[in-house]
């Protein structure tokens, strides 16, 4: 494998101040303590990124054959295989179905309502998963500037006590006190790259979340409507009769009937 792209793409993000380079490795090194928490928070944000590229694609919160699948398991009433379809299916709209099947099976006389409010009791326990899983890129982006911020602060403060003490009095000093000072800035800069990009992330993902989570709601409202149409209809036992209690009560004219007292 050729390293001059890797070289190259390094010299690239070095720090340049007239004709000197500051390599990011030893910025690191002069940004103190603070950098350290930094880098922890820029590796769990490069995590929940890849998490939360995986958790928002379309194939796992609404993959279309599933629906399709879903539908004519529903329209013949088949919940068992229902639920195992979902059961073995890892989207929300798998779990949230899988929830509906289960349902049914354990109560096959329930009413429309009740199957509307267990289908939407585990949508949003789904849309709250994501919004959850897109929030840590929020808090990222919050928490990441507030530590460069502490991380400048407390590198001021380690400036102004050896000035109180009388380290900075020749010029050369002063420029040690200005070298000092750029040093604690160092946290700020490493804390605002990081959070601005963890603020960015945030809102891309927050409104594919939204678009997912509405696409969602509509596959699910259509196959909650299903089960309602399948509700209304009567049911077939196995034999495909009906049950004795859907028969329809035809009047007898107690005239027609023949005595047959006496046989």
């Amino acid at each position: 494998m050729n390293p001059v792209p890797f070289t190259t793409l390094a010299a690239a993000m070095d720090f340049v101040v007239g004709d000197r380079n500051y390599p990011l490795s030893e910025l690191f090194m002069k940004g103190g303590f603070i950098m350290w928490p930094l880098l922890l928070l820029s590796i769990a944000g490069v995590v929940v990124l890849v998490m939360c590229c995986f958790s928002t694609r379309a194939s796992a919160v609404l993959p279309t054959k599933l629906v399709e699948q879903a539908e004519s398991f529903i329209r013949k009433r088949d919940y068992t295989g229902l639920s195992i379809l979902c059961k073995n299916g890892d989207s929300c709209y798998a779990r949230v179905m899988l929830t509906v099947a289960n349902f049914m099976l354990r109560n096959p006389s329930a009413q429309f309502e009740e199957v509307r409010e267990i289908a939407s009791a585990e949508g949003g326990r789904q849309a709250g998963f994501l919004s959850r899983q897109i929030s840590w890129l929020s808090d990222i982006g919050a928490v990441a500037p507030m530590l460069g911020l502490l991380g400048t602060v407390v590198g001021m403060m380690k400036t102004f006590f050896e000035i109180a003490n009388g380290d900075f009095s020749g010029g050369k000093q002063r420029i040690d006190m200005a070298g000092g000072v750029a040093e604690a800035l160092i946290t700020t800069a490493g804390g605002l790259m990081l959070g601005i990009p963890a603020i960015l992330a945030y809102v891309y993902f927050r409104s594919r979340v939204h678009k997912r989570m509405g696409d969602l709601e509509a596959a699910v409202t259509h196959s909650v409507s299903v089960v309602a149409t399948q509700l209304q209809k009567p049911r077939v036992g196995a034999a495909g009769a009906f049950h004795e209690e859907e028969l329809p009560k035809v009047p007898v004219d107690p005239t027609s009937l023949r005595d047959v007292r006496g046989l």
